[in-house]
């Protein structure tokens, strides 16, 4: 049985690399060490504010955005790190993202030239992709009409 001290140790170890969610910290650690020192560990490294869920939803609202991520990409990854939908909605609403533009921007990047609206084939891949980086549709077909209109 491991001393609250030494779980203290790992989990400061771990938090001084990069920021994590409780609950990321509690899986990587719940076969290692004792849930109920694990659970008293963490609560005091988010009182000495070591760890914090917000600042952790705040990071990756504004990684995951600033890779070309859409709305529903960050809420999806935020949930699988253990967030709870509320603050991520919270942290994505602080910021204030345009996520029309964020979608046009990528689209932009990744595809130079318009696509003619006659070519489905190049059309419908566009739109995969954009939703597949968690735009919604709305916000795929107006990154796609931005990119045709910059071109003409």
């Amino acid at each position: 049985m491991q001393s609250e001290a030494e779980i203290r140790s790992a989990v400061i170890s771990l938090l001084a690399r990069r920021e994590y969610s409780r609950a990321e910290i509690e899986h990587k650690y719940r076969d290692k060490y004792d849930a109920v020192q694990l659970a008293s560990v963490l609560d005091q490294c988010q009182a000495n504010g070591y760890q914090s869920d917000q600042r952790f939803a705040e990071m990756l609202v504004r990684s995951k955005a600033g890779q070309g991520y859409g709305l529903l990409r960050i809420l999806q990854d935020g949930k699988r790190k253990g967030l709870s939908e509320t603050l991520l909605k919270d942290c994505i609403r602080e910021q204030a993202l345009d996520w029309f533009e964020l979608a046009a921007s990528l689209c932009q990047r990744k595809f130079k030239e318009g696509v003619d609206t006659q070519d489905r084939k190049l059309y419908e891949k566009r739109m995969r992709y954009l939703l597949s980086r968690g735009f919604s549709y709305e916000q795929a077909k107006y990154a796609i009409n931005s990119v045709n209109s910059d071109t003409e």
